[in-house]
């Protein structure tokens, strides 16, 4: 009984140490989709009872954003994603309905977290974006604050992603440079390995 308890631990702790090699190692291009909901708040947060920033200040809108692209892990706790993305804003809304589209990058580390579970987080100043579609077309903007949390299949082929916990984005527009309009955002989105090599931007494969 004690040798089967034995090997048993031997085998939960093996295949733990294979999720984790997983993604620590995690290396190869992905394809993405996903959707997010943002609730926009130019006045800011303030506290709920737990200390979370969660209550809005004055008015509100609501977007939702739809979003497809590629994500590129090094294989070294970084990475990299570029994605285009369609946002909505419906009605009824503080400062008006509006449809956008553009493009967005950024680089990220990433570190672990729990059971195969990883947490994400852009580099400080690389979360660039423009506006191709829109009222606002032709404006590039930055965000400020993006973290998600992963999840790898122990073959490494599947990734599941989710903002897990709110907290108060910045999303800062060339039109209002110096004037970061806060939000919280909820968002999911799965990933598919494509190939194995990594091909970034201005590198070779």
């Amino acid at each position: 009984m004690r040798a089967a308890i034995f090997w048993s631990t031997i085998a939960i702790a093996s295949t733990a140490a294979v999720a984790a090699a997983a993604a620590e190692n995690l290396k190869g291009t992905y394809s993405f989709v996903g959707t997010q909901v943002c609730l926009v708040a130019p006045g800011g947060f303030k506290q709920d009872s737990n200390g979370n920033f969660t209550i809005p200040i004055g008015a509100t809108n609501l977007s939702l954003l739809t979003n497809e692209g590629l994500v590129f892990y090094h294989g070294d706790g970084t990475g990299e994603a570029r994605h285009t993305f369609v946002t909505i804003v419906p009605a009824p809304s503080a400062f008006g309905e509006a449809v956008s589209a553009g493009t967005i990058s950024y680089s990220f580390t990433y570190a672990a977290e729990g059971d195969r579970a990883y947490r994400m987080a852009a580099k400080p100043g690389t979360f660039q974006g423009m506006l191709n579609a829109g009222p606002n077309a032709g404006q590039q903007f930055t965000i400020e604050g993006e973290s998600r949390l992963f999840r790898v299949s122990d073959d490494r082929k599947k990734i599941t992603v989710a903002i897990d916990k709110p907290f108060v984005q910045k999303i800062t527009f060339s039109g209002s440079p110096g004037v970061p309009v806060p939000r919280v955002c909820t968002s999911i989105s799965n990933q598919s390995l494509l190939d194995e090599s990594v091909d970034t931007v201005g590198k070779s494969r």
